[in-house]
């Protein structure tokens, strides 16, 4: 009976039972993956008979196992995980990097190129004045003056590094390196202090540039506050008997430099936002004036024997007021830059610290703020002297004045303006064209 049921069952396309176990068990075993990817794409499992079918199964499944695997070396390898912001900084750097080699190669072949052409003229000049019968003349560098250090410190307070991101601290940097650049360049340099000296810029020096600021001269950098740097600056200035009292330090001598502020129609505009003016206490330290734009003193003149505090931050204006408090409670004296004496701006009176530093050297030169101010201040600022009429703006102004004051008010035209010719002159005029 039962080789009959199983004749009928063949008989019938079906298979029998222990087939149909043999088969599941068969399909259990299958490649997950492989079943997987035959469920969602829908395609039929290949027959024995397909050419080739086994091999596209395994291609496929090893193909999936491989990216698997690269996926888990990435991941080992990238733990812990960087976010897109640090991996696009990471290329930055690595491009920055590169390009640092390239540029100083370019500047070592410019400076080798320049020498060899020095020498070919150097050369030439020898053999054309061997054959004129004369004595070669050789170009020389103009001698430069020499410098006059004078009894004026300015310190450069470091102290805000906590307040800046990572590209600002990178600009602080380069501000410093150009600040002792016109220091060592100037016609009378002062005594240039970096205080609060660490963090990243200390590692930057150290690292990136390879501590090229140990080399620099006239220049000392405190790790501690502005306080002791200028503790340090005194005992200098008091011992240092080469500094030269010149005569824009010596005038006026024994009267107060700083005054206060009178208000102008600009801050009158800003007194929502500014910072309540505090009076100086009795004993504030009248040796150290810390340069803020939200102080409500303005300096007239630097005196002698006096250190000049620049706050090193660069925050795009986010931290209004920092300095101006920072200075207050050291208890030392504040004061700005006479910019709204001389000058029309149409921006906030706020500077970059190696601006502020040549304005000041620039002073001690000419003792002219209006000079100073106009050589350094850059155009963006928007920055034109006070009664200055010779602007291209100021010039158009006075034109559009011009233009109105010769119009009539509210558009209407003047009655000695129009020309009125009456119909009997018409023809009058007609008939003497016709006689011609």
């Amino acid at each position: 009976m039962a080789e009959d049921a199983e004749a009928m069952d063949m008989a019938a396309g079906t298979l029998p039972s222990s087939d149909i176990a043999v088969k599941s068990e068969a399909q259990d075993r299958q490649d997950p993956d492989q079943k997987e990817g035959q469920q969602e794409v829908g395609l039929k499992r290949p027959l024995p008979s397909d050419a080739g079918g086994d091999d596209v199964d395994h291609k496929r499944s090893k193909g999936e196992n491989d990216s698997q695997e690269d996926d888990k070396e990435i991941a080992e390898t990238d733990t812990p995980a960087l976010s897109k912001n640090q991996l696009r900084k990471l290329r930055r750097q690595k491009m920055w990097e590169e390009k640092k080699k390239e540029k100083k190669e370019m500047r070592k072949k410019k400076r080798q190129d320049k020498k060899e052409r020095k020498q070919l003229e150097r050369e030439a000049e020898i053999a054309a004045a061997a054959t004129e019968g004369r004595e070669p003349v050789f170009q020389e560098k103009p001698q430069r003056e020499p410098a006059v250090k004078v009894p004026v410190t300015i310190i450069i307070d470091c102290q805000y590094e906590k307040y800046m991101m990572e590209k600002e601290l990178v600009s602080l940097g380069n501000q410093v390196t150009r600040c002792y650049s016109d220091n060592r360049n100037a016609k009378y340099p002062v005594h240039l202090f970096v205080s609060s000296y660490g963090g990243q810029m200390k590692e930057r020096n150290e690292t990136i540039l390879n501590n090229q600021h140990k080399n620099w001269k006239n220049i000392h950098f405190v790790e501690g506050d502005f306080i002791e740097a200028a503790a340090q600056a005194k005992d200098l200035m008091n011992k240092a008997g080469k500094d030269q009292l010149i005569d824009v330090l010596a005038q006026d001598k024994g009267v107060d430099s700083i005054s206060l502020s009178k208000p102008s129609e600009d801050s009158k505009k800003k007194q929502k936002t500014a910072l309540v003016p505090e009076p100086e206490a009795d004993d504030v330290d009248r040796s150290i004036v810390y340069l803020t734009a939200d102080s409500p003193y303005t300096i007239e003149r630097l005196e002698p024997n006096t250190c000049y505090v620049v706050g090193g931050i660069i925050d795009k204006n986010r931290e209004k007021g920092l300095c101006y408090k920072v200075a207050r409670q050291n208890n030392v004296r504040t004061a700005k830059l006479p910019i709204g004496d001389f000058m029309v701006m149409t921006s906030r009176h706020v500077l970059a610290t190696n601006h502020v530093m040549e304005i000041m050297l620039s002073w001690l030169e000419t003792g002219d703020w209006r000079a100073a101010f106009m050589k350094v201040i850059p155009q963006r600022k928007g920055g034109k002297l006070k009664g200055d009429t010779s602007t291209p703006e100021a010039e158009q102004e006075k034109t559009n004045d011009t233009t109105r004051d010769s119009q009539p008010e509210n558009g209407t035209i003047a009655a000695e303006d129009i020309e009125v010719i009456s119909p009997d002159a018409d023809r009058q005029q007609e008939s003497t064209a016709q006689a011609v």
